[in-house]
């Protein structure tokens, strides 16, 4: 409750005016302590009150007539109809809207226009990039999917294109996969070639799986192959992933993954 002070019980009530917002003649008032004066000073005390507004009650209206009353209880008294609250069902097609063939078809459109619109301007910065690097080229996109792009690179120099071992050709690959997430077309697989690289690679694949495993057969060690990409990786575990004589798995961290080829058992 709210307690108001002063010197006399006169100057707490004006407090308590103050305070409440209100005339003093719209207060309640219980006084909680007298005032005390003390002897210099020593055992000096304040007046303490409690003060509320004043409380004007409204006067209550005329009862109703008792016909009135009946009335309105018979209303009450009538139940109000039950409205049908079940919601109309949505039409939906017969396989439904995700496996509507027309909403399949658009969003691969959709997703198609988004990987030729960043692969548009991947060609553009990987020409920039070859020639920072001091060597001509002309990229084309060769093959467009709904998550997958194939850029082939025509140039006067393949080999410096590709690098040692493929390391060039791979780290753009790397680097164009980044650039097609930042571009509008996240989780687009982008494989680059030139002069029909990537399919002598594969051959070249195949035939270092063959030769890996006759040296496992002949010396029961695991043989441990140079890093290569996910792609080449994946290549080499389904040439021998039947092999009744050796197993394959991957070892190491990107980008120096590499596979080993060991016994079976």
């Amino acid at each position: 409750m709210p307690i108001y002070t002063g010197k006399t019980i006169e100057e707490a009530k004006r407090a308590a005016s103050v305070g409440l917002g209100v005339s003093a003649d719209q207060l309640t008032v219980k006084v909680l302590q007298e005032p005390r004066h003390g002897f210099l000073g020593i055992g000096r005390r304040l007046a303490r009150i409690d003060a509320q507004k004043v409380v004007v009650r409204k006067p209550k209206s005329p009862a109703p007539a008792k016909d009135v009353v009946k009335s309105q209880a018979t209303k009450s008294a009538t139940p109000a109809p039950i409205a049908n609250k079940r919601p109309a069902a949505k039409p939906t097609t017969a396989a439904g809207d995700d496996l509507d063939p027309a909403v399949i078809k658009a969003r691969h459109a959709a997703n198609i226009k988004k990987v030729r619109t960043a692969g548009d301007q991947l060609v553009e910065y990987l020409q920039g990039v070859f020639k920072t690097l001091g060597i001509g080229t002309v990229p084309t996109i060769k093959a467009v999917e709904a998550h997958a792009i194939t850029i082939d690179i025509k140039s006067p120099e393949p080999g410096r294109v590709i690098g040692r071992h493929g390391q060039r050709i791979n780290a753009m690959e790397q680097l164009s996969n980044v650039f097609m997430n930042y571009h509008g077309a996240p989780k687009t697989v982008v494989m680059l070639d030139t002069s029909d690289y990537r399919e002598r690679r594969r051959q070249t694949l195949h035939e270092l799986a063959q030769r890996a495993e006759t040296e496992v057969v002949a010396s029961g060690q695991a043989v441990f192959l140079d890093p290569m990409p996910a792609r080449e990786r994946k290549q080499l575990h389904k040439e021998l992933e039947d092999n009744p004589h050796v197993k394959t798995y991957s070892h190491g961290r990107e980008p120096y993954r590499s596979v080993v080829v060991a016994p079976q058992n």
